[in-house]
């Protein structure tokens, strides 16, 4: 991916709908939708702020469910596609790095580490699971990639579901680059088109911002360790309450000068 495709810009945005991370629960990010849908105007622009996948039972249906949204909302409001933005999130940064399973040193420990946090449910998703991904770890690189090769295509076979993964931006903004849009943070003390990992994994600064991000008014984050609902700080705000760990699904609908203009969960 090049440096120009790492980040979606939204344009022309009168206010940002975020929705914060998923985890293969349908039934409430149906419900998140059916809101929106409901609030949502011409000149307004959608951030799935990551994590759609891991954990859950409904990941297949979750992922068919964001593909319809989003041909529905295209359609009523004429959008293009690059007025809606999704984010790489933890779980599907772990499934891009299963996918390449062959080349990590140690695939064994590599995957263990992987399924404790959350990779199982998007395997069983796509026909797999932790078992059967674990056996293949343990065999040559020829025979893990031969499990890749056969994962890839269960993921290829859903229509639409490989080209949404592949498509995700570590980051988003508005063309006036005052919002920063992302999954888990930022590290603080690089430029954006340095950051990496900090994207999907946090970092431990970011809980410390102490002045503007980059040059953006405010950055705006879907996954916080402690899922502690909405919480705001003087140059961030956290969006998560724990959707996949007992908690409900947030979504926010912010206004061009960075306030909340409506939150509401399912």
């Amino acid at each position: 991916m090049s440096r120009l495709d790492r980040f979606e810009t939204l344009t022309a945005a009168r206010r940002f709908w975020v929705i914060s991370s998923v985890h293969g629960d349908l039934g409430r990010l149906a419900a998140i939708h059916d809101v929106i849908e409901q609030r949502f105007e011409h000149g307004d622009r959608l951030v799935y702020m990551g994590n759609l996948l891991g954990y859950g039972q409904q990941v297949i249906d979750v992922m068919e469910e964001v593909l319809a949204f989003r041909r529905h909302l295209m359609g009523r409001f004429t959008l293009f596609p690059r007025d809606i933005a999704y984010l790489r999130g933890a779980q599907e940064e772990m499934l891009e790095q299963v996918l390449q399973l062959h080349f990590a040193k140690s695939p064994p420990a590599v995957l263990a580490w992987m399924l404790e946090h959350g990779l199982e449910g998007t395997l069983r998703g796509y026909g797999s699971d932790g078992r059967e991904a674990a056996r293949f770890a343990r065999m040559s690189v020829s025979e893990i990639a031969n499990y890749t090769v056969g994962l890839r295509s269960a993921i290829r076979a859903w229509p639409g579901h490989y080209s949404l993964i592949m498509a995700m931006r570590r980051a988003a903004m508005d063309d006036q680059r005052r919002f920063l849009f992302a999954h888990a943070g930022i590290n603080p003390s690089l430029p954006l088109d340095r950051q990496t990992d900090s994207f999907w994994w946090g970092h431990p600064n970011f809980l410390r911002l102490e002045r503007p991000f980059d040059g953006f008014q405010r950055v705006f984050v879907g996954w916080h360790p402690n899922h502690l609902g909405i919480s705001e700080m003087d140059h961030a705000t956290f969006i998560d309450a724990g959707c996949g760990f007992g908690g409900p699904l947030l979504a926010c609908c912010i206004k061009e000068n960075g306030e909340i203009m409506e939150a509401f969960e399912a």
